[in-house]
């Protein structure tokens, strides 16, 4: 596996590492939905579980039953919960297993009503907790998972829909979110990685790379793209992303650093 290390320690004997199931956005059909497999001190985490996460995992020698703990959903696009929906029926008749579920307390009736229901609910079925361990989780205050802080930022991604970004440590994943400067400007000093979605192009629903290229040098040193269009690679090709960084599929990124 492709390794690429990025150094950052919370604690003695404290570990994360973190492959990047997909790195493309909603309709990408080169890089898969843009979703995480953290581990944090052997406690493994998916950050979101879209469409292709379960394509993506097999394609790496993984799958949920056996190498994810929990999952935390950001927002309920179909590209970050399309895949809960296997995770719940084949725990529920298959493995007689259910993982943890991790969502901001005001997200997770959407995320039953307006997703899940239709998918998996049944007479005797007819509430997240039938599928999964479920945990609401604060968004005005840090909460742990693995023995990583962490805490929700409520992002600007569509008009009138919750979606939140994270803070992990020194790691900063917005999900998706429209530019917002005065939040990533005000992120707390100690965030040293910004991991943020990225449209090549003028976006009503994400970044622009115009606009994460309008920050300064220091701050976008700091920014990992993801949740980019397919056409990437045209602008890497012609030098174009500036100092900015780019998060690969399938790739692993390990934290802390090796001296």
């Amino acid at each position: 596996m492709n390794y690429r290390r990025i150094g950052f320690t919370q604690g003695d004997g404290f570990s994360m590492d973190m492959i990047m199931l997909g790195t493309g956005g909603g309709f990408s059909k080169k890089y898969y939905n843009n979703n995480a497999l953290i581990n944090l001190n052997g406690y493994r985490l998916l950050i979101d579980c879209g469409s292709t996460a379960h394509r993506s995992l097999h394609e790496l020698g993984l799958s949920w039953e056996k190498d994810v703990d929990g999952v935390i959903v950001t927002h309920i696009h179909a590209d970050h919960v399309g895949g809960l929906e296997e995770i719940a029926l084949d725990g529920k008749f298959k493995y007689g297993k259910k993982i943890d579920l991790f969502a901001a307390e005001q997200l997770l009736p959407l995320l039953w009503e307006n997703s899940l229901k239709g998918g998996v609910g049944d007479d005797d079925n007819g509430r997240l907790e039938d599928f999964f361990r479920v945990t609401p989780l604060p968004t005005d205050s840090v909460f742990r998972i693995g023995g990583m802080e962490m805490s929700f930022h409520r992002t600007q991604h569509v008009p009138g829909k919750l979606s939140y970004g994270l803070t992990i440590g020194p790691l900063f994943y917005s999900s998706d979110s429209r530019f917002d400067e005065r939040l990533l400007l005000s992120l707390p000093s100690d965030i040293r990685y910004i991991l943020h979605d990225c449209s090549m192009t003028s976006s009503d629903f994400h970044a622009s790379l115009e606009e994460l290229l309008s920050l300064p040098a220091e701050v976008q040193q700091k920014i990992w793209l993801m949740h980019y269009t397919d056409n990437l690679q045209e602008y890497e090709d012609a030098g174009r992303l500036g100092k900015l960084n780019v998060l690969r599929q399938h790739r692993l990124y390990q934290w802390p650093a090796e001296p």
